[in-house]
C-alpha cells in the first residue's frame, strides 16, 4: 500500500494567474505546486526559448579544450571519441561524431562492450586505441573516475579531454583538460547537464555564436534524447533543450532517430517525454545491455535511409530479446520468493540464481524495488562468484548498507539509490542476513511505505481533452517537473480486464458520480500498465480509489481520455463482517470498562455555529493541526482517514479516550469517543465525520468547546443509516448470547481470527463483542482481543444464576438507544 500526499488539498480557486495567462485553474494549480507564481514566471516555464542557453566558455576548462581540439583538426591529428553503452554514453558519443561529420573531419569512436569490459575507461581499450593510432581522446559521460587510466594515455602520448557530468572523487585525473561543471572550481551556473549535454556544449563552444543558431538543430533530438533518458531535472538548460527538441523530433530531422520512432509506433506529431523515456531510450538501452552500443551510434549517424530502417528494425529486435530474457529473470525471482516465507518480512530482498544475465539484472532488480517497495539485490551466480546489481527506495542508502557488509564482498561500488557488488557465493545467505540486520535498525515500517505525490483530486466535471491538450504545454515531464498525477475518489468499478501478451496489463472502467449533479454520472477507462498482479484484489462492484496520469486513447478515429493507472485502492471495505480493520473498531464500539457511560444526560440541542454538513464543503480548510476528528461509524473513520492520510504529515488515532498530556499538534483522529472526557478547548476545530448518538452529545461539545472553536459536520442524512445499524445490531438478542456461551462451554477456550466470528458464532461481530465484554463483566468468561485474535475461554461456573438485566454494559446500551431514538 501507497501513501498518497496531495500537494494542493482542497478545491481549485479563481486567481489572476489563471485569468492573466488565459490557462486553466487547473494548469495554474499545477504550476503553483512547482513554485511558479508570476506570469513571467510561468511565460519562461511554458515557452523556454533556446537563446537563454549559457555561455559554455564559462565551464572550466572548456576554452583549453577547444584550442586543444581546433589544433588536432590543424595539424592533422587523430581523433578517438570515448563514449559509454547506456543512452547517454550513445547519444553523447553520437553528436561528437555527428559535429566532426558536418564540419568534414574523421574521428573514430570507441564504445566499452558491457558484458565483457564493463563501464568506463579500460587500459586495454587504450592500448588498442593506441594501436589503431590515435593522438587526442574525448571522452563523454565517462572519465572523471578514470585517474589510472588516464595517465595510461599520457604514458603512451594521447592527450585526453574528459567531458562528463557524474560525481567527482578526492582525485582528477591529470587529463589535458577536464570540462565537468560539477567540479569544485567550476564556476559554471547549471551543473545538471546528462553528458550529452556537456557534448553539446562543447559543440556550441566549437562554433561561432552566429553558426551555432543554425548548426544547434543537427544535435537538438539526440541531446534531447539522452537528457530525458538520463532523467535529470529538467529545469534550466535541461529544460530548454528539451522543450525545443521535442518540437523538432515532431519533424523528424535525424534520420535514424527518425526510423526508430517509426518502429516504436510513435507518431510524430504527438511525440512526448514519455514516449521518450519508456519506447526510445529502452530500445538503445537494451542494444548496450547485450553488448551492441554501436548500433546506437551507427542509426543517429548515417545518411542512409535503408541502413536507418535495417538498423531501427535490429534495435527493435534486440529490445525483443531483451524484454524476453527480462522477463523470465522477472519470473525466476519471483518464483524463489514464493518458496521462501522469510521474503515477506525480509525488509531487504537478496535474489540470487544461476544464468542470469549481467546486462539485464539491474532492470529486473528495479522492478522489484518498484512493485514491493523494498531494497533489492539481485545476484548472478556463475563460476562459485555472484555478481549483481542493487535497487533501493527513498531514505535506504544501499550503498552504506553495503559498506556495513564489506568484508563479505570482493568489490562494490555506487551510490544512495544503486549499486553494484560481487561475492563468494558461500557469502550470499550472510549478506542477506546482515544487510537486513542493518535495515530493520535503520528502516521504519513507515520508511517501507512508498509516498506518491499527487497535484490534487481531480474534480470529474474538470477532465476533459482540452486539459490533456493544456497538460502538454507543461512538458517535458520528468525529474523536478514530474509527470502531473491525480486522484479520483468513491468511484464505482465497472469491469476488470487482465490484457497483454503475457496478461501484465490491467485494464479498468469506473463509473465517478458527480457530488454536483444528482444524476450525473461520468466513465472513465483506466489502463495500468504492467500493473495485471493488482486485479486479484478487487472485484467488479468494488468502490475504489485511483491514482492516475491523464491521458487520450484514440481508436479507430474516436479519441477519448483514458487514466494512466499508477496505484488503486479500496474506497471503502467490500464487507465490513469481512474486514479485520472494520472488525476492530467495532470493538471499540463496545466499553470494556462498565464505569464508562455512553450517552449524557444534559437533552438541549446543539449551538447555532455548526458548519452546515449538508452543502459540499472544502474539507481541507478544516483538517488542519490543532484539529479534533470525531468518528461513530466504520464507514465515518475511513472517510476520515482517507482524507487526513492525503495531508502531507502525522496524525494520531484514539479509540474511545484521548491522552491529553500529549502534544496536540497533529490532528486528533478518535472513534467512539466518550465525548465527556476529551479537552474540548485545545483544539480550534472540531469535525464530526459522523451523526453524534444524542443530542446530549452535540450540546455538550457546544458548551464546552473553545470560545473561537469551530464545530464542523462532515456528514448527510445517508451518514445517519450508519449509526442506525449500530444501534439496531449493538444488543444481541438470548438466541445469540446463547450461541456464543454455548459455543465456548462446548470447546472450554477458543482462539480465532477476527474474520472467523460469523462462520463460529453465527451472530455478527458486533453483537458478539457486545456478548463477550457482558459474559465478561458477569464473569462467566474470560475474554480479550489483540490484534486479529480473539482469546475466549469458560470460567468456573458461579454459585448463583445469573441475570443478563444485570449487566451495567447492556443497562447503558439501552440507555443509548433510547437516547438515540429521542434524538432522531
Amino acid at each position: 500500500m501507497k501513501k498518497w500526499t496531495l500537494k494542493h488539498t482542497g478545491k481549485i480557486k479563481e486567481d489572476e494567474l489563471a485569468k492573466n495567462l488565459g490557462i486553466s485553474l487547473e494548469i495554474s494549480q499545477i504550476l503553483k505546486n512547482r513554485g511558479i507564481e508570476t506570469e513571467d514566471e510561468a511565460e519562461i516555464f511554458i515557452n523556454p526559448s533556446l537563446k537563454y542557453l549559457r555561455d559554455p566558455f564559462l565551464m572550466k576548462d572548456m576554452k583549453k579544450s577547444v584550442d586543444r581540439i581546433e589544433k588536432a583538426i590543424a595539424n592533422n591529428e587523430k581523433i578517438w571519441i570515448y563514449g559509454d553503452y547506456d543512452v547517454d554514453g550513445v547519444s553523447s558519443t553520437s553528436v561528437l561524431c555527428l559535429y566532426f561529420k558536418d564540419i568534414g573531419y574523421p574521428v573514430s569512436y570507441y564504445i566499452p562492450n558491457r558484458l565483457e569490459e564493463g563501464y568506463g575507461i579500460n587500459e586495454d581499450a587504450i592500448r588498442l586505441i593506441k594501436d589503431r593510432g590515435c593522438d587526442l581522446i574525448i571522452s563523454v559521460d565517462c572519465g572523471i573516475t578514470s585517474t589510472k587510466e588516464v595517465d595510461v594515455a599520457n604514458d603512451l602520448g594521447i592527450d585526453v579531454i574528459i567531458t562528463d557530468h557524474h560525481e567527482c572523487q578526492d582525485e582528477i585525473p591529470n587529463a589535458f583538460a577536464v570540462v565537468n561543471p560539477k567540479q569544485e572550481d567550476c564556476n559554471y551556473p547549471f551543473d545538471m547537464l546528462c553528458g550529452c549535454g556537456i557534448a553539446f556544449k562543447l559543440i556550441q563552444a566549437l562554433t561561432p555564436a552566429e553558426e551555432f543558431e543554425t548548426k544547434m538543430y543537427n544535435y537538438l533530438e539526440i541531446v534531447t534524447l539522452a537528457t530525458i533518458c538520463d532523467i535529470v531535472p529538467l529545469k534550466d538548460e535541461n529544460r530548454i533543450i528539451v522543450k525545443n527538441g521535442l518540437k523538432l523530433m515532431r519533424k523528424g530531422k535525424n534520420m535514424g532517430l527518425r526510423e526508430l520512432l517509426n518502429v516504436c509506433g510513435v507518431e510524430g506529431a504527438k511525440i512526448g517525454s514519455a514516449h521518450i523515456g519508456f519506447a526510445v531510450g529502452p530500445r538503445i538501452n537494451a542494444a548496450g545491455r547485450l553488448g551492441f552500443s554501436y548500433l546506437g551510434v551507427e542509426l543517429f549517424t548515417t545518411d542512409s535511409q535503408k541502413e536507418a530502417e535495417e538498423v531501427a528494425n535490429l534495435l527493435e529486435d534486440k529490445n525483443e530479446e531483451r524484454k524476453a530474457i527480462e522477463a523470465d529473470m522477472y519470473r525466476k525471482a519471483e518464483e524463489i520468493m514464493s518458496l521462501d516465507k522469510r521474503y515477506e518480512v525480509d525488509k531487504v530482498l537478496v535474489i540470487a540464481s544461476e544464468g542470469w544475465q549481467h546486462g539485464v539484472i539491474g532492470i529486473v532488480a528495479s522492478k522489484l524495488t518498484e512493485k514491493y517497495y523494498k531494497p533489492t539485490v539481485l545476484l548472478n551466480i556463475e563460476d562459485g562468484e555472484a555478481t549483481g546489481s542493487a535497487r533501493s527506495i527513498k531514505g535506504f542508502s544501499i550503498f552504506e548498507a553495503l559498506m556495513r557488509c564489506s568484508d563479505l564482498m570482493t568489490k562494490f561500488g555506487g551510490h544512495e539509490q544503486a549499486a553494484g557488488l560481487t561475492l563468494p557465493v558461500e557469502n550470499i545467505d550472510k549478506l542477506r542476513d546482515e544487510i537486513n540486520k542493518f535495515a530493520d535498525y535503520s528502516l521504519t515500517e513507515e520508511d517501507m511505505v512508498e509516498n506518491v505525490s499527487v497535484e490534487y483530486e481531480l474534480d470529474e466535471k474538470s477532465v476533459s481533452l482540452d486539459l490533456v491538450e493544456e497538460l502538454h504545454n507543461l512538458e517535458p515531464f520528468g525529474m523536478s517537473n514530474p509527470t502531473p498525477r491525480f486522484i479520483m475518489r468513491n468511484c464505482e468499478l465497472k469491469d476488470i480486464i487482465v490484457m497483454g501478451k503475457t496478461r501484465q496489463h490491467l485494464k479498468l472502467r469506473v463509473e465517478k458520480k458527480s457530488e454536483y449533479n444528482a444524476v450525473g454520472v461520468y466513465e472513465y477507462e483506466c489502463v495500468g500498465f504492467n500493473m495485471a498482479y493488482l486485479a486479484e484484489n478487487y472485484e467488479v462492484g468494488d468502490r475504489i480509489d485511483v491514482l492516475f496520469q491523464l491521458d487520450q486513447n484514440t481508436y479507430m478515429g474516436n479519441t477519448k481520455i483514458q487514466f494512466l493507472i499508477k496505484d488503486v485502492r479500496m474506497y471503502r471495505p467490500k464487507n465490513i463482517n469481512n474486514d479485520k480493520d472494520s472488525i476492530s473498531l467495532m470493538n471499540k464500539i463496545i466499553p470494556n470498562d462498565i464505569s464508562e457511560l455512553y450517552c449524557l444526560i444534559d437533552e438541549e440541542g446543539p449551538g447555532t455555529d455548526l458548519v452546515n454538513g449538508d452543502v459540499v464543503l472544502d474539507i481541507f480548510e478544516y483538517l488542519q493541526p490543532n484539529t479534533l476528528v470525531i468518528t461513530n461509524s466504520v464507514n465515518g473513520f475511513n472517510s476520515a482517514v482517507s482524507d487526513i492520510s492525503l495531508i502531507d504529515g502525522e496524525f494520531d488515532v484514539n479509540y474511545n479516550i484521548i491522552d491529553s498530556s500529549k502534544d496536540n499538534a497533529n490532528i486528533q483522529l478518535i472513534f467512539a469517543p466518550n465525548i465527556d472526557k476529551i479537552d474540548l478547548k485545545r483544539y480550534n476545530n472540531i469535525i464530526l465525520y459522523d451523526y453524534l448518538f444524542t443530542l446530549g452529545e452535540y450540546n455538550h461539545i457546544y458548551k464546552n468547546k473553545g470560545e473561537k472553536s469551530k464545530i464542523v459536520n462532515n456528514y448527510n442524512e445517508t451518514s445517519l443509516l450508519y449509526i442506525q445499524n449500530i444501534v439496531d445490531n449493538i444488543i444481541p438478542n438470548r438466541d445469540d448470547f446463547l450461541s456464543v456461551y454455548k459455543n465456548v462451554m462446548i470447546n472450554k477456550e477458543v482462539k480465532l481470527d477476527t474474520v472467523d466470528i460469523k462462520k463460529i458464532f453465527g451472530v455478527s461481530p458486533l453483537k458478539f463483542f457486545t456478548a463477550s465484554n457482558v459474559f465478561k463483566e458477569l464473569k462467566l468468561l474470560d475474554y480479550s482481543c489483540e490484534k486479529d485474535s480473539i482469546f475466549i475461554s469458560m470460567l468456573p461456573k458461579p454459585d448463583s444464576k445469573m441475570d443478563l438485566n444485570s449487566s451495567l454494559i447492556l443497562k447503558n446500551l439501552n440507555e443509548l438507544i433510547s437516547k438515540f431514538k429521542s434524538s432522531y
